[in-house]
């Protein structure tokens, strides 16, 4: 499982380019709802996660895992 990032990471850096995204077509989001594949993986006392490195899977592969995230800001 090397190469995984802690997975507060992985959350923030998807978070942060969501909003981007939506700031880019003058949108103002309230919520973000995503699905995602992920890795996930285990390291020392930590959750470690990435979006999948490969598109094509091999038999070697671990199975990529889905991760449902929703934002929201409170009104």
């Amino acid at each position: 499982m090397t190469g995984l990032r802690p997975l507060a990471q992985t959350l923030t850096e998807v978070a942060d380019g969501a909003m981007a995204a939506a700031a880019q077509t003058g949108v103002r989001a309230t919520r973000i709802e995503l699905d995602l594949p992920i890795e996930i993986g285990f390291g020392g006392t930590e959750f470690r996660a990435d979006l999948p490195r490969f598109v094509t899977r091999t038999a070697f592969d671990l199975p990529v895992s889905r991760l449902r995230v929703v934002w929201e800001m409170p009104s």
